[in-house]
């Protein structure tokens, strides 16, 4: 497992903090797929997967804090415009939720992640923001997702998120 990055802490050191100096964050983001051109037979060939890189230098799925009135799939899709510039997906699937905990500025966090499945539209370009802590972004076959992604839980996300393509009917 990495370091945390500079100013922040892995879960262990967090957990030893007094639970009064938590303070509880809520964000949703987007596993997105586009069909690759031309179709192929299965979910681990038939899609690539928008992964971006963070100003942590990680690469993750792109994500974000609910704004107040907002529900957890409205902010998925804020998100996802916002830091990949990605419109008009179609939601596919919510995913599970995430949960970690970090340290910052000496404050200790504790984040709940609402995730979905979304399809791009064929030929959808990705436009990373860096305002928006996106460094870079591109579309990966699954197999190089799967590489890339710098935390677990998202591998094992974009893992479900395969599996439930799987049992949907063809998206092309």
């Amino acid at each position: 497992m990495g370091r945390a990055p500079p100013g922040r802490m892995g879960a262990a050191a967090v957990s030893r903090l007094p639970a009064d100096q938590v303070h509880h964050l809520h964000s949703a983001g987007g596993v997105v797929v586009r069909a690759r051109q031309p179709a192929v037979s299965t979910a681990e060939t038939r899609y690539q997967v928008a992964v971006m890189r963070s100003h942590y230098s990680t690469w993750v799925f792109p994500k974000g804090g609910i704004h107040p009135g907002e529900t957890s799939e409205e902010a998925a899709r804020r998100e996802l415009h916002e830091e990949v510039g990605l419109a008009h997906l179609a939601l596919l699937s919510s995913l599970d939720s995430t949960a970690h905990q970090y340290q910052a500025n000496g404050r200790r966090f504790h984040k709940q992640v609402d995730w979905f499945l979304f399809l791009a539209p064929p030929g959808a370009e990705l436009a990373p923001d860096p305002a928006e802590h996106a460094l870079d972004a591109a579309w990966f076959d699954t197999h190089t997702a799967l590489s890339l992604l710098t935390h677990a839980s998202q591998r094992n996300l974009l893992r479900r998120a395969l599996r439930r393509l799987q049992s949907q009917p063809s998206h092309s």
